[in-house]
């Protein structure tokens, strides 16, 4: 298991329940919950990455052309 730290954070009371409530329909705890969701939302998916990767390209490309 890689190294662990804690983090302590403030959220709306609201919000805490939501999270609760989707980690028990997940069957999750509301950590794995949470640790789930940020690691999905720092995933490019394949459509993103291809997308970034045509970006860079072409920018690289002015790049070269300019100089």
């Amino acid at each position: 298991m890689p190294p662990q730290s804690d983090v302590k954070i403030r959220i709306p009371a609201t919000l805490k329940k939501r999270l609760k409530i989707v980690a028990a329909e997940n069957g999750r705890s509301m950590n794995a919950e949470i640790m789930a969701r940020i690691e999905q939302s720092l995933d490019l998916t394949d459509t993103e990455r291809s997308k970034a990767l045509a970006l860079l390209a072409q920018a690289i490309s002015v790049l070269k052309g300019s100089g």
